[in-house]
């Protein structure tokens, strides 16, 4: 089995590359940083699997085509669309080219590759796409209100795609982390928000474990964590302005609760 993952170089992304490795599968590690990306094709190597490196920065259209091009005659029978990044701040503060970039990795980038794919995949006779969401897809998200915004169209997306594709044999799955312990806090410039001071965060290997188990299962939408879960079963008895507030004081710089 062929596994293309982005964003492949750490968190999450690493480690569901582990766990395909250990599955003996072939894995093609996408990402911007091809030393993070080689020591991720070893360690799947260590497992039993096999891997190769495509170093590409799916925020340029260009390095897109050039990802598409570079694989146009390897069969993907699973697209992990993992490659994603948040930016934390009050909207008319934070660095709008940061926010557009944002949205070309975490929607346009990802649009674009399950395009290509799923229509691979179709004339292939099935296969399986995985989309890395978040729990922050279910409502607003004040001090990450371009993040948040990116997420809820990536589950609408999915559900969508889950009901369209499933004809040719092809099963797609939202995962829905919540909060996990990865570099995603630092680069979202996280260091003031209570978000990450909370007890209970899971960590990335046990956030991949969960996932995988539930999208090799064949599930249309995944929530690692009993934690998780629970809030988000519990977003369906509060109002969507509730919710945000409980947001905004959540993830409210610390100097200011």
């Amino acid at each position: 089995m062929n596994v293309l993952i982005t964003g492949a170089s750490a968190g999450i992304g690493r480690e569901l590359a582990y766990l395909h490795g250990e599955q003996g599968h072939h894995l093609l590690l996408v990402g911007r940083n091809v030393e993070q990306l080689f020591e991720t094709k070893h360690f799947v190597e260590q497992r039993g699997g096999s891997a190769v490196v495509l170093p590409y920065d799916i925020g340029q259209t260009v390095q897109i085509k050039a990802l598409l091009r570079a694989t146009e005659h390897t069969r993907v029978d699973v697209l992990i669309n993992n490659a994603g990044f948040g930016l934390y701040g009050e909207f008319i503060e934070t660095d709008v080219s940061r926010e557009l970039n944002m949205i070309d990795v975490n929607i346009r980038a990802l649009t674009y590759l399950t395009k290509a794919f799923s229509r691979r995949m179709q004339l292939q006779g099935g296969g399986r796409i995985v989309q890395i969401a978040s729990t922050s897809s279910f409502h607003g998200g004040p001090f990450m209100s371009v993040y948040y915004a990116t997420k809820a169209y990536v589950l609408s997306f999915s559900e969508a795609l889950a009901d369209e594709l499933a004809p040719y044999n092809i099963q797609v799955t939202a995962v829905c982390p919540g909060a996990t312990h990865t570099d995603f806090a630092k680069t979202a410039d996280l260091a003031t928000s209570g978000l990450f001071k909370r007890p209970g965060i899971m960590d990335a290997k046990t956030t991949a474990q969960l996932s995988f188990t539930g999208y090799m299962k064949g599930k249309t939408l995944v929530i690692p964590g009993r934690s998780n879960a629970i809030y988000v079963f519990m977003t369906r008895f509060l109002s969507r302005r509730k919710l945000v507030q409980m947001t905004h004081q959540l993830q409210a710089p610390t100097h200011s609760l």
